[in-house]
């Protein structure tokens, strides 16, 4: 049944005539509301307009009457107002049986004057209907009045006038006819439009559309515009039919086959539709070349090779995103294109493959012999392109998945790595705290003419260059937060020198030209060294042929305007190193994407595409910037610009330091025993009292009992029982003026940021010497 409707709703007959109907309705409605409803306005005008005229005379006859009495000074002489009256109503009498009204005169409650053959019980039906208007209509028994108030104030009468609604059955008449005569037209033009409709409209169309309904093609003959509509539906399913068959072979291809299967099927269908050679293309990432995928020519596949596009159709079609059609003369117009020349190709067709961002990825082409290309051959090889799209998407899909899992791997592996890194570089700098203290402690109470103060020296170098090992540990776990310390950057430079002089091919020629000035900087050695070790990488894998490989640093200064460049100023406002190559070069558009992570132009497994990235945050992150000069063939130059440290590298000779000595009792935090030991021995070495604790619980206790007596904390940060964070948050709690040194070797100044006193509070990084703890101690306790 709901089919039923819906197919009565659906077909044109009800669309066309329905609204018809509708519009005869809403005519209708437009009339009876605009114009016929208007006219029965004008009749009850009509008919009030009578009525008022009636009431003026009325009230002109006793108006007369009392300005006789006015004029003639009689307002005071009840006689003579008496007799006025009487004369007044007399007149009102006559007048209403002249006009054939009914009616009355009341004053103050009392009925004065009552036409003839009118009742008290009809004037009162007449007082009860009377509302705020002085024109209304009534009913009495079983017909229907009009009746109007006349208010004469002089004498306080209230004249009531009543007429027949029958005296107005003339105009009522004409009025109904009129309804009657204009619905009578608008139905007839309906009937006379539907009928036109059905035998001009509907009946050829059904001889249409019956046997496209059974599947059959039409053959209408009769009305010149349904002709020509039959001739076109019987075209448009031939060829429909056949578009058909060959996209349902297309489809039925993308579903079953992968890959090159997949080309190979869809460039051997393109040649059966079209009874030409046909190919499939990829752009090459430098857009000026195509890598054919599948070529149909002459029987057989040929794919993998790669094709010039400059001075071929499909340099048109990429450049300009359109459809390229020739139909004759093909070979002709590009005679240096073999495969047209070996096929003495005339008709050509070829269509840009899109990606979803609407750039040329690929090309779809098919040419041959002479032919005509209609809009349905265009159609359906755009069809066949979307798939090809769709296929190329799929596969850049599956590699990117690839790559990712890659990645992921990699990230994971990093991960464990760094964890492990972190923790080795904990417990290492606790050992390496033992020894360098020791070395310290022994070095700070042996003059330098002994004989053992060279050992004792050695010892406490090699410790040192151990912790610069530590501190490249923790640099890696600490996953790109860095440890900022003055280095001079030639000094970084040749460490890095010293790997790749011994690693890079002998082909590639390492020149350096190293400023004499001592340029120093703030950063992350590890940090640095690697954005310099990448930059020298990316420069080596340019060259694979040999060349030349140019480090250079110098001092630089800004320029106004321009803070990406610098000059030679000799100045120190900036430390600038230039690393260029005469490789390969860049292009003009690879060269906006370098720093975007993940891209490169590697092959898959020769990089990730993070190398630059990394290099561009490290500098960005050490305030500074980078730059690249490049182009095809002709060498790329990176220039770091880094801000100059201006306060000079730190003096390494502490035993030329005085030992600062100073009186307090410190407790000292460490669950290393051995650690604990040789604070104990250092501090009071420098004159303090030392208490002990092993984990951050046991040193709470010792606080809150001793805090009056101890006047700074040691606190070490990985612990068992309570770590030294929770017991640093404690201590606070406890005492807000406490001072407290926070020592680790897993973590750096920067990590520390939830120290809350800047001037009572410091950290220290393990492993430290004497000098260090003494200095950092007396400062605190200077406050």
């Amino acid at each position: 049944m709901n089919r039923l409707i819906r197919r009565i709703f659906n077909s044109l007959t009800f669309r066309t005539i329905a609204p018809i109907v509708a519009i005869a309705l809403l005519a209708w409605i437009g009339l009876y509301v605009f114009v016929l409803r208007s006219v029965s306005r004008f009749v009850d005008d009509q008919i009030q307009g009578s009525f008022v005229e009636l009431s003026h005379d009325i009230y002109t006859i006793c108006d007369s009457e009392f300005k006789q009495l006015v004029n003639t000074g009689s307002l005071s002489q009840e006689e003579a107002v008496r007799i006025r009256k009487a004369v007044a109503l007399g007149s009102i009498d006559d007048f209403m049986r002249q006009n054939n009204l009914k009616g009355s005169v009341v004053s103050q409650g009392k009925t004065l004057l009552m036409t003839e053959n009118t009742t008290g019980a009809f004037m009162q039906s007449a007082e009860a209907a009377h509302s705020t208007t002085s024109f209304y209509s009534f009913t009495s028994g079983d017909r229907s009045y009009f009746a109007y108030h006349i208010n004469f104030d002089p004498w306080a009468w209230n004249i009531i006038i009543v007429r027949d609604r029958a005296e107005y059955s003339a105009i009522v008449s004409k009025v109904r006819i009129a309804y009657g005569v204009t619905g009578a037209i608008l139905t007839i033009a309906t009937l006379l439009f539907i009928f036109t409709f059905r035998k001009n409209i509907r009946e050829p169309l059904d001889e249409l559309l019956t046997p496209v309904r059974e599947g059959r093609r039409p053959d209408y003959r009769g009305i010149t515009e349904f002709e020509y509509l039959s001739r076109n539906i019987r075209n448009a399913m031939d060829l429909h039919e056949k578009e058909a068959l060959f996209l349902n072979n297309i489809y039925h291809i993308s579903v079953v086959k992968r890959g090159e299967d997949f080309f190979d099927e869809v460039t051997m269908a393109i040649a059966r539709l079209f009874d030409l050679n046909a190919s499939i293309s990829r752009l090459d990432p430098d857009g000026r070349t195509e890598r054919i995928i599948s070529l149909y020519l002459q029987g057989s596949i040929k794919k993998n090779f790669t094709i010039d596009l400059k001075g071929t159709p499909c340099e048109d079609i990429v450049t300009g995103k359109h459809i390229y059609v020739e139909n004759t003369g093909i070979h002709n117009r590009f005679p240096h294109v073999r495969a047209f020349a070996d096929t003495k190709a005339e008709a050509y067709i070829g269509m840009g493959i899109f990606n979803r961002k609407g750039e040329v990825i690929g090309i779809i082409n098919a040419f041959g012999k002479e032919r005509e290309f209609s809009d349905s051959d265009v159609k359906v090889l755009q069809t066949i392109g979307e798939l090809v799209a769709s296929e190329f998407e799929r596969i850049d899909e599956e590699k990117e998945k690839e790559q990712m899992r890659e990645q992921l791997f990699q990230a994971h592996k990093m991960e464990a790595i760094g964890t492990l890194a972190g923790g080795i570089a904990h417990d290492f700098n606790n050992m390496l705290q033992g020894i360098l203290g020791h070395a310290s402690l022994i070095k700070a109470q042996m003059p330098r003419g002994h004989e053992l103060y060279d050992s004792v020296d050695t010892i406490e170098h090699i410790a040192e260059r151990a912790a610069q090992l530590t501190k490249q540990l923790l640099g890696f776990a600490r996953k790109g937060k860095y440890l900022n310390e003055p280095l001079a950057i030639n000094e970084v430079v040749r460490n890095v020198l010293k790997i790749i002089s011994k690693t890079f091919d002998r082909k590639i020629e390492i020149v350096t030209d190293l400023a004499d000035d001592m340029l120093i900087i703030e950063g992350d050695r590890s940090q640095i060294e690697q954005v310099i070790m990448n930059l020298c990488l990316n420069a080596r894998d340019a060259m694979p042929h040999g060349g030349k490989l140019v480090i250079r640093t110098h001092t630089g200064r800004n320029i106004p305007g321009d803070p990406t460049q610098t000059v030679a100023a000799g100045t120190t406002d900036t430390v600038v190193i230039e690393i260029s190559d005469t490789g390969f070069g860049i292009s003009d558009d690879v060269k906006d994407r370098i720093f975007e992570p993940f891209f490169t132009t590697k092959e898959l497994g020769k990089g990730t595409g993070m190398g630059l990235a990394m290099v561009y945050g490290v500098v960005t992150n050490h305030h500074g910037t980078i730059t690249v000069r490049s182009s095809a063939e002709r060498g790329t130059a990176f220039i770091i610009t880094l801000p100059a440290y201006a306060y000079g590298l730190p003096e390494d000779d502490d035993a030329a330091q005085p030992l600062l000595q100073g009186k307090g009792t410190i407790l000292v935090v460490d669950d290393e025993e051995f650690i604990r030991g040789i604070l104990k021995s250092i501090l009071e070495k420098l004159g303090y009292n030392v208490i002990l604790a092993s984990n951050g619980r046991e040193a709470l206790d010792i606080y809150a009992r001793q805090k009056d007596h101890i006047d700074l904390v040691i606190l070490d940060l990985i612990m068992p029982v309570m770590n030294g964070r929770e017991a640093y948050e404690q201590l606070v709690h406890m005492n807000r003026d406490i001072r407290i040194i926070i020592a680790s070797g897993h973590m750096t100044a920067g990590q520390a940021a939830f120290i809350k006193d800047k001037t009572r509070h410091a950290f220290l990084q393990k492993p430290f010497k004497m000098h260090d703890i003494a200095t950092n101690v007396k400062a605190l306790l200077s406050v």
